[in-house]
């Protein structure tokens, strides 16, 4: 038996590099986008956590990934020993918390004001919760 992965037609291994550009492809044909595969879980993940106007805009989805990014390479050592410590790890920490938190603060005020649909945010709205607690509920869907 031979070594566990992808194998072609005639049964030869396929190479890594192949298998990333043949996933991308079919997540070409499937949405229309190419991604690499960690940001397709990106993507998919925000799709059901968030609201369709969030995800059909690629800037901010671009941004929130890079403030997710920041937020856990500000994740030191240092910073978790010493929450206290004026490090630049705490600043650009703070910093990416405190824009996420209005990015999609902005988003869900939007979803308030419009028509109610089947996405995450709108049925957190119609049961009632306030924006603080809806915004506070879709980064932790996000990461996880």
């Amino acid at each position: 038996m031979g070594k566990p992965g992808w194998r072609d037609q005639q049964n030869r291994p396929v190479h890594r590099n192949l298998r990333c550009e043949l996933f991308c492809s079919v997540c070409f044909l499937f949405i229309g986008v190419e991604l690499f595969p960690i940001q397709l879980v990106f993507v998919m993940t925000a799709r059901m956590t968030a609201c369709r106007d969030l995800t059909n805009n690629e800037g901010d989805l671009k941004r929130i990934r890079e403030l997710f990014l920041t937020l856990r390479t500000s994740a030191t050592p240092t910073s978790l020993v010493f929450p206290w410590f004026p490090s630049q790890a705490r600043k650009t920490g703070k910093q990416a918390t405190t824009e996420l938190y209005t990015l999609l603060y902005t988003y869900v005020e939007t979803r308030r004001h419009a028509e109610l649909t089947s996405d995450a945010i709108d049925v957190l709205i119609a049961d009632g919760e306030t924006t603080q607690k809806i915004v506070g509920v879709s980064p932790a869907l996000e990461v996880a």
